[in-house]
C-alpha cells in the first residue's frame, strides 16, 4: 500500500542514519478517503494524499524558508493499523528500504518537488 509521511528534516537525518523510523500514522488511501473522493481515479487519489501530506509537512520545517519532507512509502500489509479518515496507524516501524522517493512542499503551492531515493542523502543538507 502506498502511503506518504510528513518529516521533519531531523526524523528524516535519523532515519537515514538507523534505516528505520517508528512513526504512528501516515495518511493512505482509506475507504473514507476512497468514499470522499469516488469520482477520482488511482493516480488522483495519490495525489491528493500527497498534497494532504504536503501541507501537514510544512508545520514540521524549522523554518519558514525550508520546504516540507514527504517521504512516499510502500506498506506491507503487517504494517497497516486501524484507519482513521485519510490516514492509517502503523503497527511496524518503517524500514528504509520501504521509502519510494521524497517530496518537497513549499508554502503557497499543490505542486511537490520529487527526487527519487538515491539522492536523499546527497540533498538532504539543502532542505533545512
Amino acid at each position: 500500500m502506498r502511503a506518504y509521511l510528513p518529516i521533519s528534516h531531523g526524523d528524516l537525518v535519523g532515519f537515514l542514519s538507523s534505516q528505520g523510523l517508528e512513526k504512528d500514522c501516515v495518511f493512505a488511501s482509506t475507504p473514507d478517503f476512497l468514499d470522499e473522493n469516488a469520482d477520482c481515479d488511482a493516480e488522483e487519489i495519490e495525489y491528493l494524499l500527497s498534497v494532504l501530506a504536503g501541507a501537514s509537512s510544512l508545520e514540521l520545517r524549522s523554518s519558514s524558508s525550508a520546504p516540507g519532507l514527504v517521504l512516499a512509502l510502500e506498506l506491507i500489509p503487517s504494517q497497516c493499523g486501524e484507519n482513521i479518515g485519510n490516514s492509517i496507524t502503523l503497527s511496524a516501524p518503517i524500514m528504509w528500504g520501504q521509502v519510494q522517493c521524497a517530496l518537497l512542499a513549499y508554502d503557497g503551492s499543490d505542486e511537490l518537488v520529487w527526487f527519487a531515493t538515491q539522492e536523499i542523502a546527497q540533498e538532504i543538507d539543502s532542505w533545512r
